[in-house]
């Protein structure tokens, strides 16, 4: 590995990864605490800064406008009480909720699936091939910086796709896996127990406890 590699792929096996993502995703659907769901969404933003070697940049400032669109569009479906008027816009307090919640879900996923999702990953069986090849793929055409023409768009793929086949013809065979480290298999063992946990902690009974009125 390379100094250069993201710290997940130093750290953790891309089986290992997709495994923990798996098992991740249901916490975050399920979830319908919009504080808890807004500290998962910058848990798993900063994890996916760290398995990214570039482009950090680009994702933070994406993932705000994807954040404040979601946001935006649900405002235009009123839902409740009315806590602020701009003009003809009446903002609600349930629409607001609503597209909070959406776009704090969706960004979730979107960054576990950035966190757990890599090109190496090897699955077992005919049908596991084709699907690591798929993701491997993927990984391969997210990660070139041409972009696709909108006006052609099945040429510009097709170009894209075959100069990764000719890209990989170049590189040479025996390239190194990483393996599980017991750092790297920690912190996700914490994040999947952590978000798990806030799955079924009552966060009701937080209200009823005597320094409740302060916080």
């Amino acid at each position: 590995m390379t100094e250069r590699d993201p710290w997940f792929d130093r750290r953790v096996s891309p089986s290992f990864l997709l495994i923990t993502g798996l098992l991740l995703a249901p916490a975050i659907i399920l979830q319908q605490n919009l504080a808890v769901k807004s500290v998962q969404t910058g848990l798993f933003l900063g994890l996916a800064l760290l398995s990214v070697s570039d482009g950090k940049r680009r994702l933070v400032i994406g993932s705000c406008i994807f954040i404040a669109t979601t946001i935006i569009v649900n405002l235009f479906s009123p839902v409740g009480r009315v806590i602020l008027q701009i003009g003809v816009l009446r903002i609600t307090l349930g629409a607001l909720q609503v597209g909070i919640s959406k776009a704090t879900t969706l960004a979730s996923l979107l960054y576990l699936s950035r966190i757990c999702v890599r090109p190496s990953v090897r699955l077992p069986g005919v049908l596991g091939c084709y699907v690591s090849e798929t993701f491997a793929y993927l990984g391969k055409l997210l990660a070139r910086r041409e972009r696709v023409s909108r006006h052609n768009l099945v040429q510009s793929l097709d170009e894209q796709f075959e100069s990764i086949f000719n890209s990989e013809d170049e590189q040479p065979a025996g390239l190194p896996r990483s393996g599980n480290t017991v750092i790297g298999v920690l912190v996700l063992t914490t994040i999947l127990i952590v978000n798990w946990g806030a799955l079924f902690f009552p966060f009701s009974t937080l209200l009823a406890l005597p320094w409740a009125p302060i916080l």
